[in-house]
């Protein structure tokens, strides 16, 4: 069976992915999107949560450390210890696409108009009133947010610098069940995900993720108990 080839990120929530957007929004907290307004989650803080989820996991299968370390690199290191490289989650190739055939040859200021558009058709804005240093609400200080809506779904293509054993997939499987959340505030209801594997051709991420995740034999991570 093929393996996975890219990490699905599915938005159960809106989620703010805090950046520097193409023409900027107006929001005080706006998002982060590439050349053409569309809005994506950049490689870094995917491979971060990725990070964390696998760390989480190891409080159930401490045998898969040295796996940890060699996916993400010791502390976290972003150096060439590691040997899995994680894209930037985006939008699927067809719109992607779209777009830039729509922003081709598009003179100023049409193109920055037709770009914001784009960005506004993935994204809303959220308004709240800020909390201070101790959590409190500060009367009269009212912010506006960019959102990504729910319900999109993003894709990260998975690259290695050498080939992944078993332990490595079970522990990336892991790690993607473990990742809940993802972006700023995801404590306040925001940035609610599924996280999963997918492969070449029309496989169900869930159950690619599940497979992979299981022990092979069904043996554990404790030095080859049971599960």
């Amino acid at each position: 069976m093929s393996r996975p080839d890219r990490v699905v990120v599915h938005l159960a929530s809106p989620a703010l992915f805090v950046g520097a957007s193409a023409d900027g929004t107006g929001a005080d907290t706006d998002v982060v999107t590439d050349e053409h307004g569309l809005p994506h989650l950049p490689r870094h803080r995917l491979a971060a949560r990725l990070g964390a989820g696998a760390s989480d996991a190891l409080a159930v299968a401490p045998g898969l450390a040295g796996a940890r370390d060699e996916l993400f690199g010791r502390g976290g290191s972003h150096g060439a210890d590691r040997i899995l490289r994680v894209g930037h989650a985006v939008l699927g190739d067809r719109v992607r696409a779209a777009v830039a055939r729509a922003l081709a040859g598009r003179a100023e200021p049409v193109r920055s108009t037709l770009r914001r558009a784009v960005t506004d058709a993935y994204t809303a804005l959220e308004s709240g009133i800020e909390a201070g240093p101790d959590g409190a609400p500060e009367p009269g200080r009212l912010r506006t947010h960019r959102v990504l809506l729910p319900g999109l779904t993003l894709t990260a293509a998975l690259t290695w610098a050498s080939p992944p054993r078993e332990e490595h997939w079970r522990l990336l499987a892991r790690a993607c069940l473990a990742t809940t959340r993802i972006g700023l505030r995801g404590t306040r209801g925001r940035g609610r995900v599924d996280v999963r594997l997918a492969g070449p051709g029309d496989t169900d991420p869930h159950a690619v993720t599940l497979r992979l995740a299981v022990p092979a034999g069904g043996r554990g991570d404790r030095g080859g108990a049971p599960v």
